[in-house]
């Protein structure tokens, strides 16, 4: 007998934070966050609101700036925390360690980085971003991902449990979700748009340590850091000032500026984060 399945469907905007290097400004005090006010969101975060402006389309005319991003922290690093996962669920492993902030030396990878004060310059094919979101062995993957503005989310049952999602976006003017999942390959459309730009963070209710996050930006306007803490934006050169942002959902903000002369291409831009 065939197993019944359905699938978690929302779209959403988005926009971002980052500190810096030569030719760059850090930006201090800048705490431009939203907290969601439902009681079911009590664990989430205080998630930033995204202010990207709108990409486009490079011309044969612009003389495009590259700007090479490099997110680090300085400072303490939150632990990683063994989770004794059994005692939740059946379909838990025995044990594993949750990694607070995936690094290599003081670089920090899976840092969501957008540009705000800035046109973003992108190719002329944009595909369609389908990001998801899986509860798989009691835990939710990817932790973090960047998707594209009017992007579908699919939230993914693959674990043979009863359990709910609540679904938590930056914007409090749009309602936390809460979506129940009774079955191994479940599915639920779940049809909300954000109304603002921000980050989607989804909870498991009966799995304390199992979080996602899902940052949507206009096509070029936003990226992830890679393992070595890299992330690469190309901007329209007529702009004389950019805005670079950074958010991990344990390692909190960091944001800087750069001024942008005609005499120079090519930036290097360093986001730290510090605790």
């Amino acid at each position: 007998m065939s197993m019944r399945r359905s699938v978690i469907c929302t779209t959403f905007l988005l926009s971002a934070v980052a500190c810096g290097s030569s030719g760059v400004e850090a930006m201090d005090g800048d705490t431009d966050v939203a907290p969601s006010s439902q009681s079911e969101a009590a664990r989430a975060l205080r998630l930033p609101l995204m202010r990207p402006l709108e990409s486009r389309v490079a011309l044969a005319a612009d003389r495009p700036v590259t700007i090479r991003v490099r997110v680090v922290y300085s400072g303490t690093l939150p632990p990683d925390t063994t989770v004794q996962a059994r005692s939740f669920a059946s379909a838990c492993s025995d044990s594993f360690v949750d990694t607070a902030v995936v690094r290599a030396g003081s670089a920090v990878a899976g840092a969501l980085v957008w540009v705000e004060r800035a046109t973003a310059l992108r190719g002329a094919t944009v595909a369609e971003q389908r990001p998801t979101i899986e509860l798989d062995l009691c835990r939710l993957r990817p932790r973090v991902q960047l998707a594209a503005r009017g992007s579908t989310l699919m939230l993914v049952m693959r674990d043979s449990l009863a359990q709910s999602l609540v679904v938590v976006p930056s914007s409090t003017s749009v309602p936390v979700d809460t979506v129940a999942f009774t079955m191994d390959g479940q599915l639920i459309p779940l049809r909300r748009r954000a109304d603002s730009s921000g980050v989607v963070a989804v909870y498991a209710t009966g799995l304390p340590w199992a979080r996602a996050f899902v940052g949507i930006a206009p096509a070029g306007a936003g990226a992830l850091s890679d393992a070595t803490g890299a992330a690469q934006f190309t901007l329209d050169g007529r702009a004389t000032k950019a805005a670079f942002r950074a958010w991990h959902p344990s390692l909190g903000q960091a944001a800087a500026t750069v001024s942008l002369t005609a005499a120079t291409s090519t930036y290097d831009v360093t986001l730290t984060f510090r605790r």
